[in-house]
């Protein structure tokens, strides 16, 4: 009797883990809900090394989210562990999940970063590598990756880092048990994500947006085709669509929360006019916050005549930029 009623509470708390994201409703997932949302820490364990050289250690793994598994990209600069200036979190754009690797989307500019002496976790989100698969509905998967960003967030606060044991002494290096600096990095979808990440962790954490998709939902899931127009309206009747709107809740971003945007002119993914006008935007929540002497956004909008979605061929000066940014306090 004793073994059956174990078998049940252990069956009991692994529907309530593994679970728990898909007995959640829609409203759980919106920025507004998120301010609220009981975010979790994990342990990070490295499961293998993906390669070496003399820049850094790149290792695969993974980490717990919404009571799932998340797979993602540790970089350690090769350099002496106390010389590490932080560790940023860096949040890819969209990548299709075929051919889709650990790693892909950071891991080439993140090599800058590393030669500054910036350690580097790259979440691949749910659905991709070794994660678990994305939750229904799927078309909130945005708002899954912002619990997913939150959630390493708060882990990188106070980590723990531990191998598998099937990484070879060889392998492993002195990993930091503190980071002076948590800063984050966006790109495209990542950087809508960055954006909810910042109206949610209610906490000034420093930001850099490389082209993010400044479009709110649902109206961003039309433009990308992971929904259609008639499904924007029928959203719009089932669900109050401000409260998943990232310029509807700019208001939530905590005082002294410093952003500093790239948009290149020839970016033909995300649409220069989207930024102009999220800056305007903000411009006009800190036009507010001074008159009600609340601290303002510390925004920073540069644009790149010459310059694609990617920020190419301009990586050299937005980087140097990036690392001044993430720097300067």
């Amino acid at each position: 009797m004793k073994r059956y009623t174990l078998f049940i509470l252990l069956a009991f708390l692994y529907s309530a883990v593994h679970l728990g994201a898909q007995t959640r409703t829609v409203n759980d997932y919106s920025i507004i809900s998120l301010q609220t949302y009981q975010y979790r820490t994990s342990p990070v364990t490295i499961q293998n090394l993906a390669f070496k050289n003399e820049i850094q250690y790149a290792y695969n793994v993974t980490y717990t989210s919404m009571g799932l598994t998340v797979s993602a990209r540790l970089n350690i600069p090769a350099i002496n562990p106390q010389n590490i200036k932080g560790i940023i979190v860096m949040l890819r754009g969209h990548q299709s999940p075929v051919n889709y690797y650990t790693g892909k989307g950071t891991e080439n500019p993140s090599v800058a970063y590393l030669e500054q002496g910036w350690a580097v976790i790259a979440p691949d989100f749910l659905g991709y590598a070794s994660s678990s698969p994305t939750p229904s509905p799927t078309y909130l998967h945005q708002f899954y990756s912002t619990i997913n960003a939150v959630e390493i967030y708060k882990s990188m606060e106070q980590p723990v880092f531990q191998y598998n044991s099937s990484v070879t002494q060889a392998d492993r290096i002195p990993l930091p048990s503190s980071f002076k600096k948590i800063v984050i990095w966006g790109h495209s979808n990542g950087g809508q994500v960055s954006l909810h990440f910042l109206e949610v962790i209610q906490k000034p954490v420093t930001a850099v947006l490389w082209a993010p998709v400044g479009l709110s939902f649902p109206e961003s899931a039309e433009h990308y085709g992971r929904g259609s127009a008639s499904w924007v309206v029928q959203f719009r009747k089932d669900y109050t669509s401000s409260n998943f709107s990232l310029i509807n809740n700019l208001n939530k971003i905590a005082p002294g929360t410093r952003i500093l945007l790239h948009q290149g002119v020839n970016d033909t993914s995300v649409p220069k006019a989207w930024n102009d006008a999220l800056s305007k935007a903000i411009e006009s929540e800190n036009t507010r916050r001074d008159s009600e002497r609340i601290g303002r956004i510390i925004f920073r909008y540069e644009i790149y005549a010459e310059a694609d979605h990617n920020l190419r061929p301009l990586w050299s000066t937005v980087q140097t930029r990036d690392v001044a940014f993430w720097e300067a306090n």
